[in-house]
């Protein structure tokens, strides 16, 4: 069983992790559109990456930080 303390920490690093996910995301979008644009399949792999990569951080924290509340 989790202590409180454990608790406090599952949700704080959670969500710093999910808003420094999300927000990277968000940076990378730009970047998609630009790879888009000018046609750079680099660019556009990259975001997509990265985009898949917060869609499993959050399929791995949400479920986490739900318990724990």
């Amino acid at each position: 069983m989790e202590s409180a303390m454990d608790m406090n920490a599952t949700i704080t690093w959670g969500g710093a992790g999910l808003v420094l996910a999300l927000a990277g995301t968000a940076f990378v979008i730009s970047e998609i559109q630009h790879g888009i644009e000018v046609g750079n399949p680099l660019s556009v792999a990259y975001g997509g990456a990265v985009v898949l990569a917060t869609v499993i951080a959050v399929l791995l924290i949400v479920p986490s930080m739900r318990s724990s509340s």
